[in-house]
């Protein structure tokens, strides 16, 4: 089968599950450059001619020259699976058990960034001078970096959080998360404040007639996750970190360092992330939690020992 019918199939595949908009579009990205790898280099048309080594040597392609980090590389290995695994169930391949023989995903160092109040406070107060010049583009991501870090959700929970999503009388708000799942998580009575001056702020600034997002464009219509990117790579640009990943993502994991350090226990954590499973937080936990602390001063050794 030709390469590019095959993409074509795949996408459409997908389309028809009705995945996301967010995976439709990596999946067609990192495709499209895969496709475009086997033709303009080993000028490579049909599935049928790609090898276990076509796929490593488009890997060190993507090291190498794209500069990808493993992180990258990992995420590529994932999409190239799932594509060739549609391709053997469709019967549009014959299933190699090779073609993915020791190519293994890379070993990603276990960090997490976070911002320090440092950080935090240099961010808000850039948007405070913004405001001079763009008050509600201003004021509206200034609350978008507000919310994601109290709440602890994720840039596309964040695009697609409405007006109608949110309980002031029950300091209550649903996200639309991952897979679609609908979860109603509580939120702090200091972001409750935050949003109530919001939307006063958005009434009056759309005469009256807010639009249903809390966060959208000035024609109201809904930002998309990119525009939270665009965002992000604009304050990356503007601050140059060199301690920190400024990202949307980022702030998810402030939340659950600021949680941990101040006492949460992993289940709640885990519930108000939404992780499918404990194995995700115990990796927040590992780092940040507080559990052993006090057991640690209670039955330390040196309690007993004068020194």
């Amino acid at each position: 089968m030709i390469l590019k019918l095959a993409i074509k199939a795949f996408h459409e595949d997908n389309e028809f599950k009705n995945l996301s908009a967010y995976t439709i579009k990596n999946y067609k990205l990192l495709l499209s450059s895969f496709e475009s790898y086997c033709i303009n280099v080993h000028g490579i048309t049909e599935v049928k001619d790609i090898s276990r080594d076509i796929i490593k040597q488009f890997l060190w392609y993507c090291k190498s020259d794209l500069g990808n980090n493993h992180t990258t590389l990992n995420n590529k290995i994932r999409v190239l699976k799932v594509f060739f695994n549609y391709l053997v169930a469709e019967d549009k391949y014959e299933f190699d058990k090779n073609l993915f023989k020791n190519i293994k995903f890379a070993k990603v160092e276990d960090r997490v960034d976070t911002f320090t109040d440092k950080h935090l406070k240099q961010i808000l107060r850039y948007f405070d001078r913004q405001s001079r010049n763009k008050p509600y583009h201003a004021y509206r991501n200034k609350m978008i970096v507000i919310t994601m870090l109290s709440a602890g959700i994720r840039a596309g929970e964040t695009v697609n959080l409405r007006w109608a999503d949110v309980d002031f009388d029950n300091s209550m708000i649903s996200v639309y998360g991952k897979k679609r799942k609908v979860a109603s998580i509580p939120i702090a009575a200091k972001l409750r404040k935050e949003l109530a001056e919001f939307y006063v702020y958005t009434r009056s600034f759309f005469d009256g007639q807010p639009g249903p997002y809390v966060f959208c464009a000035s024609d109201k219509k809904q930002l998309t996750p990119d525009a939270i990117g665009s965002l992000f790579k604009r304050l990356k640009k503007l601050f140059n970190f060199d301690d920190v990943r400024l990202s949307a993502h980022t702030f998810r994991h402030s939340f659950a360092s600021r949680a941990l350090k101040n006492g949460m226990d992993s289940i709640t954590l885990q519930r108000i992330l939404r992780h499918e499973s404990l194995q995700m937080t115990q990796r927040y936990v590992n780092m940040w939690g507080t559990a052993l602390k006090e057991p640690n001063e209670k039955f330390n050794p040196l309690n007993d020992i004068d020194i």
